[in-house]
């Protein structure tokens, strides 16, 4: 009967299955193997004498040792508790070495291609509009309003609150105005008529009288101007494109779930 069930093959693939199975869990067991080989050993001793200018005395080596194995072992007890999902700045430095990983064949780009680049995204590169103006500062909210801007629009001299940056702004580009004084200010500033005080408005630091003398509309940057923005766009594209292509080739690895707001 015994010999009837050996040559069962169903007999045979349970017992396989049970063999695998045990093995399984014998390897979850088994202790982690910690292992500073000779090569190893002898490639930071040499490095250890290399940086200090002397022969690494037994002491030495032995701390070599200590400390390899110490970092070893706190290393894997790092990702036993899932630190390098949950500390952003580990997150971030091994999401950049994969991105370096994934693009390190890449080869300095020959100026056609920049130029074919930066013709393909002129919009990209222009000079933004700017704005030159003056105005007279409060950190409060002044009285007598009227009669202040009164004063301006007749040329008369009216004292404000000094300004760290001073009354007269000279060719400030739109998105400098925007990050110093707000949004609302710059709105203000590019809807208003030139040389001609308005206000009091308020910005981030307090309240202006102002007076718009210039503007200058943005103007398209030639590709010699252009070039180190183009050349630096050119590689982040290379870089997403080629990420993009690696998760592409994942073949559906990962579920992607993404919600709707």
């Amino acid at each position: 009967m015994f010999k009837k069930l050996f040559n069962d093959p169903l007999f045979a693939f349970i017992s396989i299955g049970i063999l695998v199975f045990l093995f399984y869990y014998w390897s979850l067991d088994k202790e982690p193997v910690v292992e500073l080989s000779p090569d190893n050993r002898a490639i930071f001793v040499e490095q250890y004498e290399s940086l200090v200018g002397r022969k690494a005395t037994p002491e030495d080596i032995a701390k070599i040792e200590n400390d390899f194995i110490e970092e070893e072992v706190l290393f894997r007890e790092a990702l036993a508790k899932d630190f390098h999902l949950i500390d952003p700045a580990v997150r971030t430095q091994l999401i950049e070495q994969m991105r370096y990983q994934l693009t390190e064949d890449f080869q300095e780009p020959q100026e056609a291609q920049l130029v074919q680049y930066y013709l393909e995204n002129i919009k990209r590169y222009y000079h933004e509009a700017t704005v030159s103006f003056q105005h007279v500062y409060f950190a409060n909210e002044p009285g007598e309003a009227n009669t202040l801007l009164a004063a301006l629009n007749s040329g008369q001299e009216v004292a404000g609150d000094e300004f760290w940056q001073g009354r007269d702004m000279p060719n400030y580009g739109e998105s400098m105005i925007r990050g110093l004084f707000g949004k609302p200010f710059l709105d203000n500033l590019t809807s208003s008529e030139q040389d001609t005080w308005f206000g009091p408005t308020e910005s981030l630091f307090g309240w202006h009288f102002y007076q718009v003398s210039k503007r200058e509309p943005a103007m398209p940057m030639s590709f010699d101007q252009a070039r180190q923005q183009v050349g630096n766009d050119y590689i982040r594209s290379h870089m997403s494109n080629s990420v993009q292509k690696y998760i592409k080739g994942l073949n559906g690895k990962y579920e992607i779930i993404r919600h709707e707001f």
